[in-house]
């Protein structure tokens, strides 16, 4: 497909004469559409007739865009963040989209170091069909504007609505938030998007100059001119340096929250303006005195306020943030003056050794017992309820096969991670050296954040043959249905929290685990990875198939030689090893056990 320079819309077939609209759908829009491309046959061959109808084209595939939000607004009743768009001044709009611009900045700036992998007139190209794509000042909705506005709103605390949809679409949404119908007509969301069209098209501008040669550090737009410190890199320029890194961009929202949450109060407390290098020892440890008078969800409770202002407040001992969360923020902090020591910008981290000492581990999950798995797997869910959703513990007539049913079963037979599973999509169960296997692997950083998998560790990237139990239950077929019906995800059913994990399940599981009468302060999900594990010990499964199963690290010379991958077939010889005595799972194989 071959497009026409500076007419980003504008596409011709091969082998066809007439053109065609054609533009990729707006990240937050795909599930609604169910596709990422949208064509659409102008039926003209004359180029100038194609640059007419495109246009209309264009203005009605925004407008459709924007129904489309409008319905998800209308739809959504509950709302996050305490701060209302309409309050917002000019200046802090300007201000926001300012710091935004510094990341993007930055991340120029590293890309220039790179080996550009286009050569230089394709890569000028590009960069005539984006600014094309930017000079329509109407077309607020179809470009990326709109989702980084929303980021940026969600990050400064300013209220949006969350979207209601139905959990299949949920979960192939890369957006969970939009602006109310009264915020997206405000002046305030105009002027930030105009301004994110406009940092986006200085960012074009500079990398066209740095392309050239011509590059010069000054800013072509004035809104976008950089400060010149004295005393070298700002703390709020630091933070743009230290988001932009590419690292950084595969991480799960939840860690980006605690990110926000820090720079947030380091910039109330240093100044966002202050040179680095002029905050000292004492300071951070008044940072760390000030996150000990924290109180839990704080911004939530106390809207509108500064973070320095809410821990003044009176309030109970009790009322703080646990020990833990004071350490991962304290570390987030740390992290920060790591990164730009590492970068030349200050001589020594004064950050360092702030930790609270003498904080204990939270205690490792207990495995299930015998009698527990067979109270969790006789529970109504799996011999007979109402229904897998709010009737999955009343007694009843249907026995659904969704994400609740499969899910634990799963990780009781691989010891498989809670995450592992709920992301698993269809593909990852195939055929491999003649042995169905689940494969266990993150994705690159070019899939959208919401959709991508991830590991916790290196180690973890793996594969599992399905174990004999779990295809006499029914779990390849169930596989293999999905494939037919053209789902993508395993368990379509199962959707990610606001924080990136597949939260709701856990919470859910837990109140299954309560239900079923088992529930422990020491086990929960997790208990099925210890559950596998005490049972590859009781079949004897070698030490290198137990890591090569549960996706562990181990030490020692050994790890360096030889190609440390062991065959399917080998790692389904012990797989079949595995039993759980006592355990009996007949009413759901179909296949009664002799007395």
């Amino acid at each position: 497909m071959k497009d026409v320079g500076r007419h980003t819309y504008l596409a011709r077939r091969k082998g066809t004469a007439n053109w065609q609209f054609r533009t990729r759908v707006p990240l937050d829009l795909v599930a609604q559409f169910g596709k990422r491309e949208i064509t659409k046959s102008l039926g003209t061959a004359d180029l100038a007739e194609a640059k007419r109808r495109v246009r209309d084209e264009a203005d009605a595939f925004d407008k459709q865009c924007r129904a489309v939000r409008d319905r998800a607004a209308s739809n959504a009743c509950d709302t996050v963040g305490s701060v209302a768009l309409t309050s917002l001044s000019e200046a802090a709009i300007e201000q926001m989209a300012a710091a935004w611009f510094e990341t993007l900045a930055a991340e120029g700036e590293r890309r220039h170091g790179m080996v550009m992998p286009l050569g230089q007139d394709e890569a000028l190209i590009n960069l005539d069909q984006e600014e094309g794509a930017l000079h329509h000042p109407d077309d607020l909705g179809v470009d990326a504007s709109y989702q980084i506005a929303i980021q940026l709103l969600w990050t400064n605390d300013v209220r949006l609505l969350r979207r209601r949809l139905n959990p299949i679409r949920a979960a192939g949404s890369p957006m969970l938030f939009v602006v109310s119908r009264e915020d997206a007509a405000s002046a305030q969301f105009r002027q930030l998007l105009a301004l994110l069209r406009r940092a986006r098209l200085e960012d074009v501008h500079r990398s066209r100059a740095r392309l050239s040669g011509n590059y010069q550090d000054v800013a072509f737009d004035p809104v976008f001119r950089p400060r010149v410190e004295a005393n070298g890199k700002t703390l709020a320029q630091v933070i743009a340096a230290f988001r932009a890194e590419p690292e950084r961009t595969g991480q799960i929202t939840k860690l980006q929250q605690t990110y926000a949450s820090v720079f947030r109060l380091a910039s109330e407390m240093f100044g966002a303006d202050r040179p680095i290098r002029e905050i000292d020892r004492e300071e951070c440890k008044a940072f760390r005195a000030t996150v000990q008078a924290l109180p839990p969800n704080a911004t939530k409770r106390f809207p509108g306020k500064a973070l320095v202002d809410i821990a003044k407040l009176a309030k109970l001992e009790t009322d703080r943030l646990r020990p833990s969360t004071i350490n991962h923020y304290l570390d987030a902090l740390a992290m920060l003056f790591n990164y730009a020591e590492s970068e030349g910008w200050i001589t020594q981290n004064p950050a360092k050794r702030l930790a609270i000492k003498g904080i204990k581990k939270r205690g490792r999950r207990d495995p299930f017992t015998a009698a527990e798995l067979t109270k969790i797997f006789q529970a109504p869910l799996y011999a007979g309820c109402v229904d897998d959703e709010n009737g999955y513990a009343k007694p009843g007539p249907s026995r659904p096969r969704r994400g609740r049913f499969w899910i634990p079963l799963v990780g009781l037979y691989t010891g498989m991670r809670q995450g592992e599973i709920a992301q698993l999509r269809t593909e990852d169960v195939r055929l491999f050296q003649g042995v169905v296997c689940i494969f266990i692997a993150a994705d690159s950083d070019d899939v959208d954040e919401a959709d991508r998998k991830r590991v916790k560790t290196e180690a973890g990237e793996r594969y599992v043959p399905v174990h004999p139990m779990l295809e006499r239950i029914g779990f390849v077929q169930y596989v293999e249905r999905m494939g037919k019906a053209g789902a993508e995800r395993l368990f379509p059913d199962i959707v990610r929290g606001g924080e990136g994990y597949f939260s709701p399940f856990s919470k859910w599981f837990s109140r299954f685990l309560a239900a079923a009468e088992v529930k422990r302060e020491r086990n929960a999900f997790h208990s099925f990875r210890h559950t596998f594990r005490d049972a590859m010990r009781e079949a004897s499964v070698p030490p290198d198939v137990v890591t090569a199963l549960g996706g562990w690290v181990r030490g020692g010379m050994e790890e360096h030689y030889g190609s440390g991958r062991i065959t399917a077939p080998v790692l389904q010889e012990q797989m079949r090893r595995i039993r759980y005595d006592g355990l009996d799972l007949a009413h759901l194989t179909g296949i009664r056990r002799s007395p």
